[in-house]
């Protein structure tokens, strides 16, 4: 037995290794000098230093021996205590993370041994080239495993997680250890969210052994996202139910027959179902139209999405009577909003917002295109788009000389936002550039802004050696230019400034 102590702090454990592990990870071990620890073998005083500022132990010996003493130790206080090996799950957690912390060691030689050990070591690069392929070795030899784990029974993938081989024997009905047992109940979070369908067997022992982990797995989640517990009130009804099941169900089988069983409630309304909406008042006769024919066509669509995906096996009867409710309830409360701004576009002409919603093609915005055909017999669906568009400035009121009049007019001026869209990003270039004015540094914005006001109002292009040059100039060609370029947006945004001033923007020197 190893006694470890400090002025506040004393332990005894079996093995060497757990003597390193507290000197590597315990809180009140971490910033202590070591001539404040004491460290005991069968009373015999051990050697404790540091290395890399962590506290750790010297020894006389080999390399080799050293290091399989510390494994014979773990192996037999935890893992082979009577001769006989243990599974993984009878092993409490702590002692499990030893051997595995083993390996960890086996990486940090000069932590474990002195400097003179490791040059003195004679079975690197005999079968080994590492303290760690001894250890890998070594493991595999004792236990059949080496650091990937053990394979996990029920499931054949090896894993060398504790928590894992204690959820697969729980769900065995295997007996796990008491020991063992307390271990994971007294965490917060015994099993990660992976195996998180063991969590259950922890506290309900009448759950264990009684289905396959298959079922088990979609049981507990479909328990889970239910919000109903496991409990040992309802254990034995489950797995009674679970014997219906197919061995890998889906999350929809399960659910439908707990459902049928009566085990699972139906879903409930989201909360805001349970406020009235004010769906506010139409504004004309076509606005009611266009509500209700938009409500039909939602609910009709909903349940037709609900009935294949239903059929599918995509969600199970809660969900789609869910669903199906909440189509019907839906119904009655969507609002007059869109429909109201469509009766006064329509009121209004105001084309933007009618060709924005109307002028597309036949799969887009049906719902209105059929209240409009149904109140007011216009057909916007299965025409030519040139038919379409005509029909829209009818349906507000315009004739074709009217039609063509607006477009003229929503031409220029999606010209005219163009082309100050343009200018608004050369100005955003040429603000970055810098340029000389005098004593003066101004940014290439002001340049080209202060140039043109000053008279510098023709653009003119020369060419310079193999480059092409442009310059402000003022209508006395005599007068010096002002300079402009290309990359850095002076030479657009000087262009932008004159077009809106209607001044002819470039010649050629």
């Amino acid at each position: 037995m190893f006694h470890l102590s400090t002025t506040n702090f004393s332990r005894s454990v079996s093995t060497l290794l757990e003597v390193l592990e507290l000197f590597q990870n315990h809180p009140s071990l971490q910033y202590i000098d070591s001539g404040d620890v004491s460290l005991s073998y069968a009373v015999q005083a051990m050697c404790v230093t540091k290395y890399n500022g962590r506290l750790t132990v010297r020894m006389s010996g080999t390399m080799r021996d050293l290091f399989l003493a510390m494994l014979d130790e773990i192996d037999g206080a935890y893992f082979r205590p009577n001769g006989q090996a243990l599974e993984p799950w009878q092993i409490r957690p702590a002692h499990w993370e030893l051997l595995f912390f083993a390996f960890e060691l086996a990486t940090q030689p000069l932590y474990l041994f002195t400097a003179d050990q490791v040059i003195a070591a004679d079975f690197l690069g005999a079968r080994y080239d590492s303290v760690f392929q001894l250890c890998e070795a070594e493991i595999k030899a004792r236990f059949g495993y080496g650091r990937g784990g053990p394979a996990v029974a029920g499931s054949g993938q090896v894993n060398s997680r504790h928590e894992v081989h204690v959820a697969y024997a729980l769900a065995a009905g295997k007996a796990v250890p008491d020991a063992v047992l307390s271990d994971y109940e007294a965490r917060a979070e015994p099993f990660g969210n992976d195996i998180r369908w063991a969590r259950p067997l922890l506290s309900v022992p009448a759950l264990r052994g009684a289905m396959p982990v298959a079922k088990l797995q979609k049981l507990v989640s479909v328990m889970t996202h239910s919000r109903q517990t496991i409990s040992s009130a309802n254990a034995a009804v489950l797995a009674m139910v679970a014997r219906l099941l197919p061995n890998d169900p889906t999350h929809v089988e399960v659910d439908d027959l707990l459902y049928r069983h009566g085990l699972l409630e139906a879903r409930a309304l989201p909360e805001s179902y349970r406020e009235p909406v004010d769906i506010g008042v139409p504004v004309s006769p076509f606005a009611t139209v266009l509500r209700r024919v938009m409500a039909d066509e939602r609910k009709a669509a909903t349940l037709d999405r609900l009935d294949v995906k239903r059929a599918e096996g995509e969600i199970g009867q809660r969900e789609y009577d869910l669903h199906r409710h909440l189509a019907a309830l839906d119904h009655g409360r969507g609002t007059f909003e869109f429909a109201n701004r469509m009766a006064i576009a329509i009121q209004q002409a105001d084309m933007h917002f009618l060709l924005e919603v109307m002028d597309r093609p036949d799969d887009a915005n049906r719902w209105t295109k059929k209240a409009v055909r149904e109140f007011y017999g216009v057909k916007l669906i299965g025409v030519k788009a040139k038919a379409r568009r005509r029909a829209i400035f009818a349906l507000a009121g315009l004739d074709e000389a009217q039609q063509l009049q607006w477009e003229l007019e929503a031409d220029s001026s999606r010209k005219a936002n163009v082309t100050a869209q343009d200018s608004d990003r050369a100005k955003a270039r040429a603000e970055s550039a810098r340029y000389r004015n005098g004593a003066r540094v101004i940014d290439g914005a002001r340049h080209v802004e202060q140039s043109i006001a000053g008279g510098f109002k023709k653009i003119v292009s020369y060419r310079h050696g193999a480059s092409q040059r442009y310059s402000l100039v003022g209508e006395d060609t005599g007068r010096e230019g002002r300079t402009l370029r290309v990359k850095d947006g002076t030479l657009a945004y000087a262009q932008s400034l004159l077009d809106q001033q209607g001044q002819p923007a470039k010649q050629s020197a």
